[in-house]
């Protein structure tokens, strides 16, 4: 708890910055809503490339890059650098090329960043397993090793690595002790190394001898046992079998996971015999080199580059041609190994398939976030000359579970709704707390995917003394972790009646949800979350457009700074427009005119109260997005809830005369069904009681599609009436929803 106490003082600052957000200036928030494109979790950076690739399940191949700083010059390493990550995506795989970049791991590189290695060339440091944690420290730009990159990318979950050749025990190894890395990481860390077997500047025979005696197991590609020596396809010594095929290579990784042997495996790969150097010239570049290295001083990892750097000056550049053909071939060759064991499957079930076998079928799916949060109080102020800012202050504090689509499932647990969440946590204490929480009060967690190398969410809150936010920092780039893919399984597998999805998951799967719900005529509902995340579901314009046609989002439930942003971005992409004849033919069809206007005036005359709804746009937001959202259900915090529905169908039972509601219907023109606004008073609180707003909003959500999935679509109107009680309960708590929340509250 002390680490969020050592939090607040900056979190007061973004108060102080962030207080018009409460003022409704929608504006100045947009400017906060910048994604992080590069999914940065920690200290790891994943390129979008390779972060949605994992996320898929698609083959990734990971690339060292000593290569690029300690194998060759510039510019020829850049070039190759580029030509061997096309050469993957070629043949069927996703790059990922390895570094630490300023102290930061970066699991896949953008051009710039590989750019930035080739010039800094040997002045980035070379870095084994041993250096990893030095060099992050330091905040250090680092090239990494095999055994370097085998250690991160075994964390990222990347099963082949490609690179030229590993290290190996050194001539008069004996002697020297001087053993590479490379050897010990192969027996301890479950990658498959595709390569040119082992740099002749080395003791071939003594390393195939370490490797054996590390279990790690070697095979050659091709028809031949031969073992190659990096520029020659012959060595003179032999590898233990040779794997004709790259479906036998694929089958043998597959096999080597299956047995958990938590080893690695070597696949040597003859450079081609039209690429390959003369064995004599090389042999003799390499003697005389070595005669130098003893007078130079020259040890430790510093002699295989000065080795390759003098071979290749003897042979006169022909030894470095052959090294980047070489790569070349074996970037080939490792994607396919990479694309076929994707298609074998890295074991005989995946972990995730599994989990939903097992799932108990529910009709009720929510798919979102889940987080820990820490919520903050302050005392009230006892000076009027007092000020929070820029120091520590009194108050209470209280971590609990949390996350908009955890939060409107626990609420549907607790109204006996039988919801699954599909959600994702780091492996990590908040990740296992957050699992614990909720299999402690009997949720199903089998849709909580535990994600390695990420972080779980974070929502720290500052609330003032009288339980209104303030500001709220939330950290919750894990959700792009949640996958088209898996989603799509467990809607097919569960076939539901209703799909909830917050604005937390990432657009591609909002179009997933979407589709997939409107090719099975499933409801959907959309709660946006937040300012920023609410223009998420507009991002897609092809997608947001069919709406029109489809109604493939049946409810939305923003609250009014969500909905006011979201009308101003739909504005901007041309939602709007008179030249969509589409959407003008279905606003005219709703047949909102003067008599509407007529009604309008005369409810507010009526009730002034209602006099908001007007002068801050409300209804003419609402009006504009009906022809694509048949049923928005805006929340209006302290003054209440709006309803608009545009119906196929007008029912004469609707309930116009009770005194908490306030009604309007219009019929459509010249078609049947019409559109009904439907406005319900707030539940009166006293201040006092009033603890805390976080997940007030989210209890809302998850009391009415509890309601919508017990009760038929009709009965919304007492549906919405409970789920407002709901969530005043939830704000006389300090939990992230109320534990008085029982089953008993949705009898109608």
């Amino acid at each position: 708890m002390s680490l969020h106490f050592r939090t607040l003082k900056y979190n007061f600052y973004l108060c102080q910055r962030l207080t018009s957000w409460r003022n409704s200036q929608f504006k100045t928030v947009r400017k906060f809503s910048l994604s992080n494109s590069q999914g940065r979790y920690g200290d790891w950076i994943y390129s979008p490339e390779v972060s949605e690739a994992l996320n898929a399940k698609k083959p990734v191949v990971a690339l060292e890059s000593t290569i690029i700083c300690h194998g060759m010059p510039y510019p020829q390493n850049f070039e190759t650098a580029l030509t061997v990550e096309n050469i993957v995506r070629e043949n069927g795989s996703i790059p990922a090329t390895i570094a630490i970049l300023d102290g930061k791991i970066n699991v896949g590189l953008t051009s710039s960043g590989l750019e930035k290695l080739a010039k800094m060339g040997q002045q980035a440091v070379k870095v084994s397993r041993r250096d990893l944690a030095l060099t992050i420290s330091q905040g250090l730009t680092g090239a990494t090793t095999v055994a370097g990159t085998m250690a991160i990318a075994h964390r990222a979950g990347i099963k082949i690595f490609v690179t030229g050749g590993i290290g190996g025990v050194h001539r008069d190894g004996e002697n020297t002790m001087d053993v590479s890395a490379d050897l010990t990481e192969l027996g301890r860390t479950p990658v498959t190394v595709v390569c040119a077997g082992v740099k002749s500047i080395l003791d071939i025979e003594k390393t195939l001898e370490y490797l054996e005696t590390q279990g790690v197991t070697v095979a050659t590609f091709g028809d031949s046992a031969d073992f190659p020596a990096f520029f020659t396809p012959k060595s003179g010594f032999k590898s233990p079998s040779n794997l004709p095929t790259i479906r036998e290579c694929a089958a043998l990784i597959n096999a080597n996971t299956n047995l958990e042997l938590n080893s690695g495996i070597l696949i040597a790969v003859p450079i081609p015999e039209n690429e390959a150097a003369e064995a004599k010239e090389v042999h003799n570049a390499i003697e005389s080199s070595l005669k130098g290295i003893a007078n130079k001083g020259i040890r430790g990892k510093d002699i295989t580059p000065y080795l390759l750097k003098r071979v290749n000056d003897i042979t006169r550049g022909r030894s470095l041609k052959s090294n980047i053909a070489l790569i070349k071939n074996n970037a080939m060759v490792g994607s396919q190994i990479a694309k076929c064991l994707a298609e074998l499957g890295y074991s005989s079930k995946n972990m995730k398939e599994e989990l939903i076998e097992k799932a108990d079928s529910s009709s009720l799916l929510i798919i979102g976030g889940s987080s820990m949060d820490i919520t903050s109080t302050l005392n009230p102020i006892e000076s009027k000359n007092h000020s929070f800012y820029h120091t520590s202050s009194p108050g209470f504090v209280k971590q609990s579970a949390g996350g908009v689509g955890r939060n409107i499932a626990e609420t549907a647990h607790k109204l006996s709704a039988n919801p699954l969440l599909i959600s994702a946590v780091g492996n990590d204490l908040a990740g296992c707390w957050l699992i614990e929480n909720m299999k402690k009060i009997g949720m199903d967690t089998k849709g909580i995917e535990v994600v390695e190398n990420q972080k779980t969410a974070i929502y720290n809150a500052i609330n003032d003394p009288y339980g209104q936010l303030v500001c709220a920092v939330a950290d919750m780039n894990i959700f792009d972790s949640i996958s088209s893919e898996n989603v799509t399984k467990f809607i097919e597998s569960n076939k539901p009646k209703l799909v909830c999805f917050d604005g937390n998951i990432s657009v591609e799967c909002m179009k997933t949800i979407l589709d997939i719900c409107d090719k099975n005529k499933i409801s959907t509902f959309f709660e946006p979350t937040s300012v920023p995340k609410s223009f998420k579901i507009l991002k897609d314009q092809l997608l947001f457009s069919k709406l029109l046609t489809t109604h493939a989002l049946t409810y939305i439930t923003p609250n009014i700074y969500e909905l006011k942003a979201m009308y101003y971005e739909a504005e901007k992409y041309g939602y709007f427009n008179f030249d969509n004849h589409l959407w003008f033919q279905k606003l005219d069809e709703l047949n909102i005119g003067q008599k509407f206007r007529t009604d309008v005036e005369r409810i507010i005359t009526k009730h002034p109260k209602l006099l908001f709804l007007q002068n801050d746009g409300i209804l003419v937001q609402v009006v504009n997005f009906l022809p694509y959202l048949p049923n928005i259900i805006v929340k209006l915090g302290e003054n209440g809830i709006l309803m608009a529905q545009a119906l196929d169908e007008l029912k004469s039972n609707f309930e116009t005369k009770q005194d908490n509601k306030i009604e309007f219907v219009i019929p459509k023109r010249q078609k049947k069904g019409g559109t009904r606004f439907r406005y319900f008073e707030p539940i009166l609180l006293d201040p006092q009681k009033h603890i805390n707003s976080s997940g007030a909003g989210d209890s809302f959500v998850g009391a009415l599609i509890s309601g919508l999935m017990l009760h038929s679509d009709s009965n919304i109107d007492k549906v919405i009436d409970i789920a407002q009680k709901v969530a005043v309960m939830t704000l006389q708590s300090h939990n992230s929803v109320s534990e008085h929340i029982n089953s008993d509250l949705l009898n109608l």
